[in-house]
């Protein structure tokens, strides 16, 4: 169950992701450069993603702290953007758009809850290794 929801949260937020570049998401940010700092800052950003899912995945000693990342930036997704449509955006007004926002904050709530009762193969549960 950790290993499904930690793939489909991050694709979830790669979806997100490539719709928010639909809809021009830097301009909702204030973003200087456009779509070039939008395509930086998103590569920038998935770097460190892409490596803490790998270390979820592998179970090493800090991938239980990379699975709250994981978790953390798909739940921060819906908050986010409720703040943009409260302040009058009318950008991801589509169904999938939508669900492209729900998504992922739905299962980064789960991916926090799961990887916390899975804490223990990590080996990180009480701070020590299971060597």
């Amino acid at each position: 169950m950790l290993d499904k929801l930690l793939l489909l949260t991050l694709a979830l937020i790669i979806g997100h992701q490539i719709d928010a570049a639909y809809w021009h998401e830097w301009d909702m940010f204030a973003l200087p450069g456009g779509i070039q700092l939008f395509e930086l800052i998103n590569v920038i950003l998935f770097v460190p993603l892409l490596a803490a899912f790998s270390a979820a995945m592998r179970r090493s000693a800090d991938g239980y702290r990379c699975a709250q990342l994981i978790g953390a930036v798909g739940l921060i997704i819906g908050p986010i953007h409720a703040g943009f449509a409260l302040a009058g955006f009318e950008q991801f007004q589509l169904p999938v758009s939508i669900a492209l926002i729900i998504a992922p904050s739905i299962c980064g709530a789960f991916l926090l809850g799961v990887a916390s009762r899975h804490k223990y193969e990590f080996g990180t549960a009480s701070g020590t290794t299971n060597a």
